[in-house]
């Protein structure tokens, strides 16, 4: 046995022999007491330690997070970038935000460094905030977007790693200061570029945005909208980004809006379904793509054309208090509303 601080052992719990430990284990008596592992030994090469158990742990099952810990361990930027794509907290991500941060992990660990290590495979130990600094700045003089959004999926994946003790020094990407690279958005869709909006767009579009701009939805929980969502007391949505349940109260406008849909989808589950795939709802990619030409045709039209999430901030400017707005949007507090979606113009008088 090679305990990694010998001043623990006389508080070992009564149960454990600590002659049959396993090298380089230590134990923590405060609180409830803590296991914890070391792949090395010594002041200088001491490495991570990864911490388990309480003090009702036993002597065998130590020795299997050892070997767990032995088989499962993670060294570079990749490996805890991997194991994050394994994770419960991935699991939850929506579809779309998955496969923006796999774009985000394959640039990130396939760029080269100046000594032409992949920045991937550089060992944990050697991140530091003037990496992720001068990481930034390199990837910034191509794309400042593409730079931003990749240093924001590096400091969560540090984040994540922190927390299931893969990494257990400061995330060094928390203290890189982002530039907004877009400004504000304040445009308000006028009444007209809204209904000249609805008439051209194909029906389901049309009619994906008029439930947009009744219920005050994000896009992707309207396109997978399921039957049974509908109640009698109106529409469960879960919010896909929060996870929030809302329950959007039946309207007459509404009810005729769904029931629309529900004729329109026949024997589908999904009020809209992808088209030569019932079974399933409309994809993002699609619904792109329409959207993208219900603009062009908004716009030869003479019409101003506008991005569907536009149609969120109409909902909530068009009702009549901040704390409608904030309460129908599930805002916790006022100011991300009145600052986001709160767009209509205010009018005042003149003196004279």
């Amino acid at each position: 046995m090679a305990l990694l601080n010998k001043r623990t052992a006389n508080h070992f719990p009564s149960h454990i022999d600590s002659d049959k430990l396993p090298a380089n284990v230590g134990y923590d008596p405060r609180g409830k007491g803590r296991w914890y592992y070391r792949k090395s030994s010594g002041r200088n090469n001491r490495g991570t330690a990864f911490r388990f158990g309480s003090s009702d742990t036993t002597l065998a099952e130590i020795w299997q997070q050892v070997e767990a810990i032995e088989t499962d361990t993670v060294g570079t930027f990749k490996g805890i970038s991997l194991k994050f794509q394994e994770s419960r907290d991935w699991s939850r991500l929506a579809k779309r935000t998955q496969d923006n941060y796999l774009k985000l992990h394959k640039s990130i660990c396939a760029t080269k460094t100046k000594t032409g290590t992949l920045l991937g495979d550089i060992a944990l130990d050697a991140w530091t905030p003037g990496t992720v600094r001068r990481y930034l700045e390199t990837r910034a003089k191509a794309s400042e977007s593409v730079a931003t959004a990749e240093i924001r999926y590096i400091k969560r994946v540090f984040s994540w790693a922190i927390s299931m003790d893969y990494y257990l020094k400061p995330n060094p990407a928390k203290e890189i200061k982002l530039t907004r690279l877009n400004p504000l958005r304040t445009h308000y869709v006028q009444d007209a570029d809204y209904y000249l909006t609805i008439a051209v767009a194909p029906l389901l579009v049309g009619l994906a945005a008029h439930m947009a701009y009744l219920t005050g939805r994000r896009r992707t929980d309207i396109l997978n909208l399921h039957r049974s969502q509908l109640t009698n007391d109106g529409i469960e949505f879960e919010e896909n980004k929060t996870g929030k349940l809302t329950v959007v109260a039946w309207s007459d406008e509404l009810r005729d809006t769904v029931e629309i849909l529900k004729s329109e989808a026949g024997d589908s589950v999904f009020l809209f379904p992808r088209r030569g795939s019932p079974s399933e709802p409309m994809t993002d990619s699609a619904f792109d793509t329409a959207w993208q030409r219900v603009r062009t045709r908004v716009r030869t039209e003479g019409g101003t054309p506008c991005q569907f999430k536009d149609i969120r901030a109409k909902h909530a400017s068009d009702l009549e208090t901040d704390d409608e707005a904030s309460l129908s949007l599930r805002h916790s507090g006022r100011s991300v509303t009145r600052r986001h979606y709160r767009r209509r113009p205010t009018k005042v008088v003149s003196l004279r």
